[in-house]
C-alpha cells in the first residue's frame, strides 16, 4: 500500500509512506519529474552570472564565485542521487551500530534507484516540537546532549557528517533515542582540518592572537597572503570578546559569525566542508539553546577536543607522521633525478620558457596610452586644418561668401575640437 499524500515535501523530491508485502513499514522518498533538467538550467543561469561577476566586480574576484557556483553544482549532483544518499545512510549506521542512544534508519537497496530512496519508516516527534515533547514526557536536556555528542562524534571522531541537522531531520524516539533523517548532504573533515579548527578554538581561550592566525590560514584558501600585522590586529580584537570566557562559556555560534566575517574582510577561502561544519555546529547550537535554555555547546565539545588533541601527540600518531613524511621525502628525491634531466632536456632544445609578470606598471601604461591618444587626435586635427585649408584655396562649389562650404565646415570642426582638446589638457593641469 502506498500513501499518495506526502508526508513531507522540497524543492527536490517529496517522502510517502507506504507498506510492503511483508507488512513492514517505510518511507520512500521520490524525486520530482524533471527536476534534473530544471537544476541543469539554474546552474548554467548561475555559472553565466558568477563569470560576469568575476570579471567585472573586482572586489568578489577574490572568492571566485565560478568555483563557489561549481561547488554548489557537485553538491546537487550528490543530493539528486539517491544511490549516493542510501550509501550515506550506510555508512552512518556503521558508525553507531553500537550506540543505543542513536538510531539510523534501514535503507532498502533492492527498492531503490538513482531518483526513489526505500529506507524504514521511523514514527518520531521532531525536536522542534518542544511542547510535544514535553507534553509526552521527554528529558529535554538528555535529547539534547545525545543531539549534541551524535554531530559532534561525527565532526572530531569520524570525520565524516550530517550537515543538515536542522529540527525537521532530528526526531526523539522513545526512551530519549535520537533518530535522524535526510543524508543527502553530508560534509567530510580530514584529521589536519579537525587539529586546525581545534587550535583556532584553544587559541581564542588562551588569547594568543599569532597561532590563532597560524590555526585559520591552515584553514582557508587565499591567492594572496593578508597583512599579518593587521589580521592579528583585528583577530585580537575578537579574542578580548572571548578571552575571560571558559572553554565553557564561549559561545561558539557568534564566534564562528565573527570568525566569517575577519575571512571576508581579508578575502580568505573556506574550504567547503569547513563553512559546513560551521553551519552544522551553529545549527545545532541554535537547536540546543530551543530544548535547554542552559545547554552550552562548547561545554559538550571539550571532550572531543581534548581527545583530538590528545590523540595529536600519541606516540603512535607521530610515528605514523613520520613514517609518511619519509615516505614522501624518499618520493621526492627518487623523482628529482628524472625532474632535472627533463629540465636540462627542455633547455637543450630549447623549449625552457620563462615568463616575466611587470608589476607596478599600470599608471606608466595609462599614461602611454593617453598620450599615444592625445598624439593621434592631434594628427587627425592637423590633417582637419591642412584638408580645409586646401579646399578652401580651390574655391570648390557650393560657397557662401565666397568660401566653401566644404572648407568652413571643415574649419569649424576642427575648431570645436581644438577647443575640446585645449580645455582637456588645461583640466589635467599639464600638457
Amino acid at each position: 500500500r502506498f500513501d499518495e499524500k506526502p508526508l513531507a515535501a522540497a524543492s527536490i523530491g517529496q517522502v510517502h509512506r507506504a507498506i510492503l508485502k511483508d507488512g513492514e513499514e517505510v518511507a520512500v522518498k521520490i524525486q520530482r519529474p524533471g527536476i534534473r533538467k530544471i537544476i541543469e538550467v539554474d546552474l548554467e543561469i548561475m555559472l553565466h552570472l558568477a563569470g560576469l561577476m568575476e570579471r567585472h566586480l573586482e572586489e568578489l574576484e577574490a572568492y571566485r564565485p565560478t568555483r563557489i557556483v561549481e561547488e554548489f553544482a557537485r553538491s546537487l549532483e550528490k543530493e539528486t542521487n539517491y544511490r549516493t544518499e542510501a550509501s550515506h545512510i550506510e555508512r552512518f549506521a556503521r558508525q553507531f551500530m553500537d550506540d543505543e542512544t542513536i538510531y539510523i534508519p534501514k535503507v532498502f537497496r533492492q527498492m531503490s534507484t538513482k531518483r526513489i530512496l526505500t529506507m524504514e519508516y521511523i514514527d518520531g516527534i521532531k525536536a522542534s516540537e518542544v511542547d510535544r515533547l514535553r507534553k509526552e514526557g521527554y528529558d529535554l536536556p538528555e535529547i539534547t546532549r545525545r543531539g549534541t555528542d551524535l554531530i559532534m562524534k561525527q565532526i572530531f571522531d569520524f570525520g565524516f557528517f550530517h550537515a543538515d541537522p536542522h529540527p525537521g531531520n532530528i526526531l526523539a524516539l522513545p526512551n530519549n533515542v535520537i533518530g535522524l533523517l535526510d543524508f543527502g548532504m553530508v560534509g567530510r573533515i580530514g584529521r589536519q582540518e579537525r587539529e586546525a579548527f581545534t587550535d583556532l578554538i584553544t587559541q581564542v581561550v588562551r588569547g594568543d592572537e599569532k597561532k590563532g592566525v597560524d590555526a585559520v590560514l591552515n584553514l582557508t584558501y587565499y591567492d594572496k597572503d593578508p597583512d599579518r600585522i593587521e589580521f592579528e590586529r583585528d583577530l585580537a580584537e575578537l579574542i578580548d570578546q572571548h578571552l575571560y570566557c571558559s572553554l565553557k562559556d564561549l559561545e561558539i555560534g557568534r564566534l564562528l559569525q565573527q570568525l566569517l566575517e575577519i575571512l571576508t574582510k581579508y578575502r580568505l577561502r573556506l574550504k567547503a566542508d569547513l563553512f559546513l561544519m560551521m553551519k552544522a555546529l551553529s545549527t545545532v547550537e541554535g537547536l540546543g539553546l530551543v530544548l535547554d535554555p542552559d545547554f552550552e555547546l562548547i561545554k559538550r565539545a571539550e571532550p572531543f577536543i581534548r581527545r583530538i588533541q590528545l590523540r595529536r601527540y600519541n606516540p603512535k600518531t607521530i610515528a605514523g607522521d613520520m613514517i609518511d613524511t619519509g615516505a614522501e621525502l624518499f618520493t621526492l628525491l627518487k623523482e628529482i633525478p628524472r625532474e632535472v634531466r627533463t629540465i636540462l632536456k627542455q633547455a637543450k632544445e630549447g623549449k625552457v620558457k620563462i615568463e616575466f609578470e611587470h608589476k607596478g606598471l599600470e599608471p606608466l601604461l595609462f599614461t602611454h596610452d593617453r598620450t599615444s591618444n592625445r598624439i593621434a587626435f592631434a594628427i587627425v586635427l592637423a590633417a582637419l586644418i591642412i584638408g580645409s585649408s586646401l579646399i578652401t584655396l580651390s574655391d570648390i562649389p557650393p560657397k557662401w561668401n565666397d568660401i566653401p562650404i566644404i572648407g568652413l565646415a571643415g574649419f569649424i570642426a576642427a575648431g570645436v575640437m581644438g577647443f575640446w582638446l585645449l580645455v582637456t589638457i588645461l583640466r589635467r593641469g599639464r600638457m
